[in-house]
């Protein structure tokens, strides 16, 4: 069990550089030349953030220790030194090389990929408990089970023994996204696949960590010095552990939520044993930075929030609301509250003190895990991403009027989406079908479709100082014509039959009626334009 391949020195996190070319950098190169990577560029974003998240517990490690030079500090007693830090190397617009070089030196010895004693994110003592899988479920673009191959697979059988750099990265992501398909005991699903992941991209991987490392939360919980999980001793460990939320940002960043042993053969990782981690319950779990939330009413007036989960049928857009919330705990017309996500509420007191620029441009990423809950294993079904941009103006207190305007345009849309659902339904009883089981979902998904880049430009262009009522319009008359063409789509895939229609019998009123595309179209269009001719009359009282 000789120790190698030890992550500060060695190349296995994937980068993209200025030029789009890729290349592989260990953890120290990345933290020296984080300003000069535009990206990070994994298999998956879902890995991405996963490794982000790791270079955020690092990063929140090392300031809760040392200055800027390297040296000893003391937080408790000075936790202004923590902004100090931060607002200077924003203003060098680069990590300083001395504090991370004195960490990665101290603590050397615990990013061996492979350790007698403490081999990285790993536990020796998984192998007595753990059940051993190939690296097919894994992999992360395929999370294939050992019971059922996937059909349409990435890589051929060779290709999933993984070298170490490769097997590092997706060591990372199953601990933060796995089923609970492993048995004896079966585990609980990880904390961060239960998460809406959000993130602040910023115009390279410096800006990206920066923006996302809100050094404020631990002090705000009355912890100044942060533990991960790597300085643990990983062969005293429990499986299935519940745990109290981890009282420090490190600590909950490199959460364990699965004990791993990596099998290594000939120079590659062939497999790995795996068991359930440590867990705590999902209730205000505001400690963490990267997530939407999603209120529920517990008992009459008192609210609870658990972590949003990645909603496919949504575009990012769709959870502006969830995204750009003004005060805390904001409550809409809906009696739903909502709660700012932590790293965008840290974006906001940025801009709050004009460290950001006036026209800074918040870029925020979206990813999560698709799983099939209602399956006892939860197995993983898709990954998903998606991105938002908008004016960061839209979070102060200055930006409510265009915050309160855009969600209720969003609101509009899911008015026209509902009518282009019952014209989908309309348009097949034209057809003669019949019953409870006629949906027009597909049509929904396409009408968003069609209206996503209109909506997307619109918001990111969208400026505070443009008259509000004008640049709505803009946009209205736009979703207008978008509705209407996807109406007229819609008739067009039906037969010429429906245009005279179908003769439906009501037994119960003993009445017929006829049911045609003509006249379903003809209540579409009059609905959609009563939608937007309302907003008009509203926009005009006002």
């Amino acid at each position: 069990m000789e120790h190698e391949f030890n992550l500060i020195d060695e190349p296995w996190i994937i980068v993209r550089n200025k030029d789009c070319s890729l290349r592989e950098v260990s953890l120290n190169d990345l933290f020296i030349h984080a300003h000069e990577y535009t990206e990070l560029a994994g298999e998956t974003k879902t890995q991405d953030m996963a490794v982000l998240r790791l270079l955020l517990a690092v990063v929140h490690t090392v300031f809760s220790r040392y200055d800027l030079n390297g040296d000893d500090t003391d937080i408790e007693s000075n936790p202004d030194i923590l902004f100090d830090n931060w607002a200077e190397m924003w203003k060098n617009g680069k990590f300083p090389s001395e504090p991370f070089e004195r960490y990665f030196s101290e603590w050397h010895e615990r990013f061996w990929l492979f350790d007698e004693k403490y081999p990285f994110y790993q536990s020796n003592a998984v192998k007595e408990h753990g059940k051993e899988y190939s690296t097919a479920k894994m992999i992360g673009s395929l999370f294939e089970s050992g019971n059922k191959p996937r059909l349409f697979s990435d890589r051929k059988n060779e290709g999933r023994n993984l070298s170490y750099a490769e097997s590092a990265r997706w060591l990372l992501h199953i601990i933060c996204f796995d089923d609970i398909a492993a048995k004896n005991p079966t585990p609980k699903q990880p904390w961060t696949g239960k998460l809406n992941l959000v993130a602040v991209k910023g115009k390279n991987i410096f800006e990206t960590i920066m923006l996302n490392y809100n050094f404020q939360i631990d002090s705000e919980y009355g912890v100044y010095y942060s533990t991960p999980s790597w300085e643990s001793d990983s062969n005293d460990v429990k499986f299935n552990n519940e745990i109290a939320v981890p009282d420090n940002q490190a600590g909950l960043l490199s959460l364990m939520s699965r004990r791993i042993f990596l099998c290594r053969e000939n120079g590659y990782v062939s497999g790995y044993y795996v068991s359930g981690g440590d867990y705590f319950e999902s209730e205000d779990v505001f400690q963490e930075q990267m997530t939407l939330w999603k209120s529920y009413e517990e008992k009459k007036g008192v609210y609870k929030f658990k972590p949003k989960k990645y909603d496919t049928s949504k575009k990012a857009w769709q959870e502006f609301g969830s995204v750009a919330v003004g005060n805390e705990n904001t409550e809409n017309g809906n009696n739903e509250k909502y709660h700012s996500a932590g790293v965008l509420s840290f974006v906001k007191k940025l801009k709050e003190q004009n460290i950001l620029k006036k026209d800074y441009m918040v870029n925020v990423v979206m990813t999560g895990v698709i799983y099939d809950t209602p399956q006892k294993s939860c197995v993983v079904l898709d990954v998903a991403s998606d991105t938002l941009t908008f004016h960061s103006q839209l979070l102060l207190d200055s930006g409510s009027e265009w915050r309160t305007r855009i969600n209720r345009e969003i609101e509009r849309c899911e008015q026209v989406a509902k009518k282009v659902y019952s014209l989908s339904i309309d348009l097949q009883k034209s057809a003669g079908a019949d019953g409870d089981k006629l949906t027009g979902n597909e049509e929904k998904v396409l009408f968003y479709n069609n209206i996503d880049r209109t909506f997307r430009v619109w918001l990111s262009e969208l400026k505070p100082e443009y008259d509000s009522e004008e640049y709505t319009s803009i946009l209205e008359k736009k979703l207008l014509r978008i509705a209407l063409r996807t109406g007229e789509e819609m008739v067009s895939y039906t037969s010429e039959s429906t245009i005279f229609g179908y003769v439906k019998k009501d037994t119960k009123k003993d009445k017929k009626y006829i049911l045609s595309s003509a006249d379903a179209f003809n209540r579409y269009a009059g609905s959609i334009r009563k939608i937007f001719e309302l907003a008009g009359d509203e926009n005009e009282q006002k």
